[in-house]
């Protein structure tokens, strides 16, 4: 029986900083991507926007890596092109209403 492999993954530009999420965003994209996720917020010189336009599918490791988005203070992280059953995750997970949300 073949192993499911994740199809997603995050792009880091610590130049923004920006995060550009795409695909089946899970655990175990979590797994590959949370230590260079905390790297780049500790290096950031305000808040980070994630792209998220080309996401198809977010589980609760996907959520906790935008929740690590909030972790660092200051201003809300920027979410860009926010799916309908994303906006709809962080709602009913309670932190929607602490990112700013661009279409």
């Amino acid at each position: 029986m073949p192993e499911h492999t994740t199809q997603g993954g995050v792009r880091i530009d610590d130049s923004g900083p920006r995060w550009t999420m795409w695909g089946e965003v899970d655990a175990a994209v979590q797994d590959r991507s949370e230590d260079d996720l905390v790297r780049s917020l500790q290096r950031a010189d305000g808040p980070v926007t994630i792209d998220l336009a080309d996401v198809t599918f977010m589980d609760s490791g996907g959520l906790r890596l935008l929740y690590l988005s909030l972790l660092a203070g200051g201003e809300a992280p920027v979410l860009v092109g926010v799916p309908e059953r994303i906006k709809d995750l962080l709602e009913i997970s309670g932190v929607l209403a602490q990112f700013t949300i661009v279409d």
